[in-house]
Parts: C-alpha cells; sequence; structure tokens
C-alpha cells in the first residue's frame, strides 16, 4: 500500500541544517556588502542632484567619480569574491541537502559573473548620470 520509505541518519539531517545556516550567514555577508554600495550609490547620487556646488565646475564631479569608483572597486572585490564562496557553499549545501532527503531542487544561486555584471552595470549608469547631470548645469549655468 504504502512505497518504500527512504531513511535518513539523524547525523546526515543535523550536516544539511549546519550547511544551511553556514551558507545563510555567508548569504548575509554578501547581502551586507550589496548594502554599503546602495547607501554609497544614493549617498553621491543624492549629493550631485540636490548640491550645484558639486556641479559648479568639473572639477568637483571628476573627484566625486573618483572617489566613487575607489570605493567601487573594493566594493565589486568583496562581492565578486563573497558571491563565489556562495556558490561554492551552494554546491556542498546541496549534496548534504540530497543525502539527508531535503528537496532543493530549486535552489539556484545567481553566478558571481552574473552579479559582476549587474554591479558594473549600476556602476556605469551611476557614472553616466552623474557626468549628464553636470553637463546639463554647465550649460544651463552658461545659458546655452
Amino acid at each position: 500500500m504504502f512505497g518504500k520509505m527512504e531513511v535518513f541518519s539523524v547525523e546526515e539531517v543535523k550536516l544539511a541544517i549546519d550547511a544551511i545556516q553556514v551558507y545563510q550567514t555567508q548569504y548575509d555577508q554578501v547581502d551586507k556588502v550589496w548594502g554599503y554600495f546602495s547607501a554609497v550609490t544614493l549617498a553621491t547620487s543624492g549629493f550631485v542632484v540636490g548640491s550645484d556646488k558639486a556641479t559648479r565646475s568639473l572639477v568637483e564631479p571628476v573627484a566625486i567619480l573618483v572617489a566613487y569608483w575607489f570605493f567601487c572597486f573594493g566594493n565589486h572585490l568583496a562581492l565578486v569574491s563573497g558571491q563565489n564562496q556562495l556558490m561554492q557553499l551552494a554546491d556542498i549545501l546541496i549534496k548534504l541537502c540530497k543525502n539527508a532527503g531535503f528537496d532543493i531542487s530549486m535552489f539556484a544561486p545567481l553566478s558571481a559573473n552574473s552579479v559582476a555584471n549587474f554591479h558594473l552595470g549600476a556602476i556605469i549608469t551611476v557614472s553616466l548620470g552623474i557626468l549628464v547631470i553636470t553637463v546639463l548645469r554647465r550649460r544651463q549655468s552658461s545659458g546655452k
């Protein structure tokens, strides 16, 4: 009447649960790196949009962009490294969960390459926005 039931050891289940917790911890760390990026990007963009002083000459926006890119470089390294670690942990997690009888077949973290490309795209978009605002304000102030 009932099909054969698989029996999983308590140790396999504990290992899977521990792996889930380690993965979640790493996920939280990557999320914090994204949070730092969001905060700095929002602050940088808000400063440029909200202050005419940020674009009164070309020196200010260039200095702002150089500082932003410096931050973004370090943030990018941390983000991609963290995502690579997350992918490695995901591989281990999938194996351990399968051994414990947990179905996580829909579990698929983003690739580090996808995250890197999106991050770079966001950096480029914000940088271009800052440059466009600078050009438009300079044109407006010169009466063109």
